[in-house]
C-alpha cells in the first residue's frame, strides 16, 4: 500500500493494467522475457528459435514505449507497467552500451 496525497490515505496498486496501452506494454514484455529466458537456457539446445536477439529486444523495447506512453497518458500505475518501463530501461541501457563499447 501506498500513502495518498489526499489525507494519508492508503491506496491500492493495482497489478494489471485497464488501459489498452499497459495491457500491451505487459504482453511484450512477458513475451521478450519469455523467449530470452528460452534463447539463454539449457532448453537452447532443444528449441532453436528463428529469432535473432535484437528483433527480441525490440518487443521488449516496444513495451517499454507503450509503458511510457500509458504512465503519462493513462497516469498508469500498475506493477506490470513499471516492470514493463524497468526492463526496457535495462535494454535502452545495453543497446546504448554495445554501440559505445563494442567489444
Amino acid at each position: 500500500c501506498i500513502l495518498d496525497k489526499k489525507g494519508g490515505k492508503f491506496m491500492k496498486i493495482q497489478m494489471y493494467s485497464k488501459t489498452t496501452l499497459g495491457k500491451w506494454a505487459a504482453i511484450l514484455t512477458v513475451i521478450f522475457i519469455t523467449l530470452m529466458a528460452i534463447k539463454l537456457s539449457a532448453l537452447a539446445m532443444y528449441i532453436r528459435l528463428p529469432l535473432p536477439t535484437p528483433i527480441l529486444a525490440f518487443f521488449g523495447f516496444m513495451g517499454f514505449v507503450l509503458g511510457m506512453i500509458s504512465f503519462i497518458k493513462n497516469k498508469d500505475r500498475t506493477i506490470l507497467t513499471w516492470i514493463s518501463m524497468i526492463v526496457g530501461f535495462v535494454i535502452v541501457f545495453w543497446t546504448a552500451a554495445e554501440i559505445l563499447f563494442p567489444h
